[in-house]
Parts: structure tokens; C-alpha cells; sequence
């Protein structure tokens, strides 16, 4: 599509909660990629609330880029960001779709005076809710209030869509971290790397391997996969279950794994430490909510296996059944049974990582970034 010629020196304001470091090469490649169009770029952001901060993955984006702010966060329950500037001499605000943030009402307002171009970039629900609440309900009752859409996965544009909103006026950005730092690191691991990481592990170099990496939380089901583990392993007695991440349920998940030794806990990994690990496995096992860390799994060439669940993020959008992973039923024993008939069949098994290899090219910031420049252009050239 071609656009008119926009006005030299536009600018766009993105406000975000706080800063976290997988954004980091994104907003980089975007402020890149609108220069190109006489289009500058700042990215608003607030200092972390202490439960925020607990998470460790917060990062400073330095200016003129970045324009960071101190949030107010009253009773748990509001996010107040106090900027002005900004966004005041943006031609394009863009914001996430949150009940919280009291600046969004602001702007909500001067939007419907016609003082402000607004854009929501999200999900268009919170998955994790019912539909039915109070939020939900509300969430839904100004989603059609802005100029533009940026939707995380084509799931959700089409939500949007189905609401009402112009299916023209959304961009689908197909949300994404930094795929091609991670495959490079994959690349460049060495066989003494992998011996290493199994020696350590205590496993030999027949051990076939599915790791869970991420968050230890109920919603992730990892209890449910060490104890699964069981079956498999009786199945196949060369299976190991490598958990790699750390949270609220990691010390329950340590008294379960000592009692199997077909199962280890390896805390959080970050960097080349995660790769050499995810490079041991042949599968990534995730019964429970799924998000962004299926391009981790992507990345490494492993298919993700999960469940249906009403509480996956947006990035289930990214698994195709059958083709880079499976989507199952909600059932333990179908779960296992397909692990088992996985590491049975090394035909299918290699199809499905190859599918898992491809998507990894597929969703990257590479992408993400064209699909949300082209979409700020697309709003801009709009009367």
C-alpha cells in the first residue's frame, strides 16, 4: 500500500508502565526504522513498584529515546505516570489498553474533543480474567475509542475486530523479543559446551531431554509436568525433565524433583547459560499458560507442548498444531501419552522441530518492527 507523503518531522509518543529489557532492541529498531520517515520516536516510562521491581527485568532506556518518569501506584490498584511533555507535542500517543492507568482517561478525553490521536497497542482483554467481570466489561466499553490499534497476535485483532472496531485501522504486530540474538548464541554453542552442561546435570549424552523454562507459578502447571514426568519416564526410561526458571512455587517443585532423579532444577538461566541448556533438549514442555517464552522454544528448534487453558497469553497464537507443537486437551494422561509417542518417533518429532526452527524467523523483532512502523505511518497518513 502506498501512503501519502507525511508532514517532516512528526512525532509519536509510546508511554509504557515500566521499562523491560526485552523491549529494548524493539524500541531501538523502531526509532530506526520511523527516522527514515522524518518521523521522530519517545518512549515514556515509569520506575518499577516494588513488586514490579521484585522481577529483576526492569532496565533504563537512556534519552533522548527513553523519558523516564516516577510512577504512583495508590492503593495497589491505580497507575499514575506524571508526564506531560511528551506526549502533549505527540501527533500520535500510543498506549497499552489498561483499566489502571489514569493518564489513558486524560487522553481518552482530549481524543474525543479532537485536541489528540490516540492508538491502544495490547491485547483488547486480559486473558487471565473472565470475561463476564466488572473490568472486562469495562475494558470492552472504550475499546473502540481511539484511531488505531496495535494487537499483540492476529488472535488479537481479530478480538478487536469482533468488537467492532475497523479491521483497517489495526495493525497485527506479532509481539516478539530479540529471536536472532538468541539463535546466533544457539549456533555458536560447541559439543565440549553440551558435555559439559551434562556432566554437570549428571546425565549422559542418551538422555532425551524436555525442559520447561520460565516462571515457576501455579498457572504453569509444572507440578503437573514433574509428575507426568512418571509415566513418560516408565515409557521411556532415557527421559529427563530439566526445569530452568525460579518463582513462588520453586520450592515445592525441589522437594517433588528429589524424589525422581530423571528430574533437576536449575534455578533461572539467563544469556548463553539458558542456550547451552535449551540446546540438551528435544522438546519444550509447558502444560500451563503459554506466553512469550515459546521463542525461546522456537529459537532452539523444539516444539512447545500446552494444553487448552483460558488463561494462555496472546503468543499461543504463535503454535501451530501439528506443526511447530501441539495444542491438547486438557488432560494429563493424553499430555504424556503424547511425550511418549514423540520420543517414539523420530520422524515426526524432527518434522515438528523444523516447523519450531522456521517460526523462530518468522516472529522477531525484525518483523515486529516493520509491522508496527508501517502501522504508526498508516495512522499518520490518515485524515
Amino acid at each position: 500500500m502506498t501512503l501519502p507523503a507525511l508532514r517532516k518531522d512528526r512525532r509519536v509518543c509510546i508511554i509504557q508502565p515500566v521499562m523491560k529489557q526485552y523491549r529494548l532492541p524493539f524500541f531501538n529498531a523502531l526509532e530506526r526504522s520511523l527516522a527514515v520517515h522524518d518521523v521522530g520516536l519517545t518512549v515514556v516510562y515509569g520506575t518499577p513498584w516494588a513488586s514490579e521491581a521484585r522481577r529483576g527485568d526492569n532496565v533504563t532506556l537512556p534519552a533522548p529515546l527513553g523519558h523516564e518518569v516516577k510512577n504512583w501506584y495508590p492503593l495497589n490498584k491505580l497507575l499514575i505516570q506524571p508526564v506531560l511533555r511528551p506526549w502533549l507535542s505527540a501527533d500520535l500517543v500510543v498506549v497499552e489498553q489498561a483499566n489502571k492507568q489514569v493518564l489513558n482517561y486524560l487522553l481518552l478525553g482530549l481524543r474525543a474533543l479532537g485536541l489528540k490521536r490516540l492508538a491502544f497497542w495490547g491485547h483488547g482483554r486480559d486473558m487471565q480474567s473472565s470475561p463476564s467481570s466488572l473490568g472486562e466489561r469495562f475494558k470492552r466499553a472504550y475499546l473502540k475509542q481511539v484511531d488505531w490499534w496495535f494487537a499483540y497476535t492476529a488472535g488479537a485483532r481479530d478480538y478487536v475486530a469482533a468488537q467492532g472496531f475497523d479491521a483497517t485501522r489495526i495493525t497485527t504486530v506479532e509481539n516478539a523479543v530479540d529471536t536472532r540474538a538468541m539463535r546466533e548464541e544457539l549456533t555458536s554453542i560447541t559439543d565440549a559446551e553440551r558435555a559439559s552442561a551434562l556432566r554437570e546435570l549428571h546425565w549422559d549424552s542418551h538422555a532425551r531431554i524436555g525442559v520447561y523454562c520460565g516462571s515457576l507459578y501455579s498457572n504453569k502447571r509444572v507440578d503437573s509436568l514433574v509428575e507426568m514426568s512418571d509415566d513418560i519416564h516408565a515409557a521411556v526410561p532415557a527421559f529427563r525433565l530439566l526445569v530452568v526458571g525460579g518463582g513462588p512455587e520453586e520450592g515445592r517443585l525441589h522437594e517433588m524433583a528429589a524424589q525422581r532423579p530423571w528430574v533437576q532444577m536449575v534455578g533461572p538461566k539467563f544469556g548463553r547459560e539458558k542456550a547451552v541448556l535449551l540446546s540438551l533438549a528435544e522438546l519444550w514442555l509447558n502444560p500451563g499458560l503459554v506466553g512469550l517464552g515459546v521463542l525461546d522454544a522456537f529459537c532452539a528448534a523444539l516444539p512447545v507442548l500446552t494444553q487448552q487453558m483460558t488463561v494462555h497469553s496472546p503468543e499461543m497464537d504463535y503454535i501451530a498444531h501439528d506443526g511447530n507443537g501441539y495444542l491438547l486437551p486438557d488432560s494429563r494422561r493424553i499430555y504424556a501419552d503424547t511425550v511418549i509417542d514423540l520420543l517414539r518417533d523420530d520422524q515426526r518429532l524432527s518434522r515438528l522441530r523444523e516447523g519450531a526452527g522456521e517460526s523462530a524467523h518468522r516472529y522477531s523483532i525484525e518483523t515486529m518492527t516493520r509491522n508496527f512502523s508501517a502501522g504508526v505511518l498508516a495512522c499518520l497518513s490518515r485524515s
